[in-house]
């Protein structure tokens, strides 16, 4: 069974994925998120709601997220911010407004996202990514 840290680990590698094989020119995904995620579970697992929502709603509403950041980025444009920032800053987003609608403490939500930024972006971007969840998850 897959943790709960592990699973938005797999979310955010997801989401990365996406991001960075995007096809701009045909704008679409140049693999099924399904397949992106199967790739990144352990051997034997299989992918769970929360995994697949997630990844699935956080793409979905890409466009929706970004703006509702955008406000936020105060001397960043959205296109600037690596793309594992982003990964991480609409994952936590769609989580608490998408996934969980509300149901778990924002908290909660803009901690799994500063300790992924903790764990794999430079501390500043790390302080960045906190400063915006802050300001953006009421």
């Amino acid at each position: 069974m897959i943790s709960r840290n592990q699973s938005h680990y797999i979310i955010m590698s997801a989401i990365y994925i996406e991001l960075a094989d995007f096809n701009f020119a045909k704008n679409e995904l140049s693999r099924p998120s399904e397949e992106v995620i199967a790739d990144l579970l352990p051997e034997g697992e299989e992918i769970t709601p929360f995994i697949r929502d997630s990844v699935n709603l956080s793409l979905f509403h890409y466009g929706e997220i970004v703006e509702a950041l955008s406000p936020y980025l105060i001397n960043w444009k959205w296109e600037r911010i690596p793309l594992l920032s982003q990964a991480i800053l609409l994952m936590s987003y769609a989580h608490f407004y998408y996934v969980e609608k509300g149901k778990v403490d924002k908290k909660v939500i803009i901690n799994t996202g500063v300790e992924l930024a903790k764990k794999y972006v430079e501390e500043k971007q790390g302080k960045f990514i906190n400063a915006i969840l802050e300001k953006v998850i009421q």
